[in-house]
């Protein structure tokens, strides 16, 4: 019995790890198009939209975006943008729109992808996330 649990224990380690792989490669571009290829806007990029009215949407969880967030940014967490558009989002959909995550390497371009299918034509992934722009010496704010 112990022998099998091990051997599914085992299948389901080989199952995920092939998974990860697959998954990153997509996203490194290496052999097939990337998961989510979606348009990126650099730190001033995304800083020079903001100051010209573009929404900044945050998809991370509530705890990280009252640690710290681009000032003016809204949360609207990854999970809640899986199970649809909130209304009040939907009726901003023809104004710009700047999406961040952590590094803007996941959670960002997901949300960014998801927006578009839901109809967003001028959404955009801040391609280095909050980190970025930290690094960068921009402001942020606490909750």
């Amino acid at each position: 019995m112990a022998s099998l649990v091990q051997s599914r224990r085992n299948l389901l380690t080989a199952l995920c790890g092939g998974a990860a792989i697959i998954w990153l490669a997509a996203r490194r571009g290496a052999g097939s198009e990337g998961a989510f290829q979606v348009p990126e806007v650099s730190v001033p990029q995304a800083k020079a939209l903001l100051d010209a009215g573009a929404m900044i949407i945050d998809v991370r969880d509530q705890a990280a975006f009252s640690y710290r967030h681009l000032p003016t940014a809204v949360l609207v967490p990854l999970v809640l943008l899986r199970a649809g558009v909130p209304a009040w989002l939907a009726a901003t959909k023809s104004m710009p729109l700047v999406v961040y995550c952590n590094h803007g390497l996941s959670h960002g371009p997901e949300a960014t992808h998801l927006l578009q299918a839901a109809g967003f034509t001028q959404v955009a992934n801040l391609a280095s996330g909050i980190e970025g722009w930290v690094e960068a010496g921009l402001p942020i704010q606490t909750a």
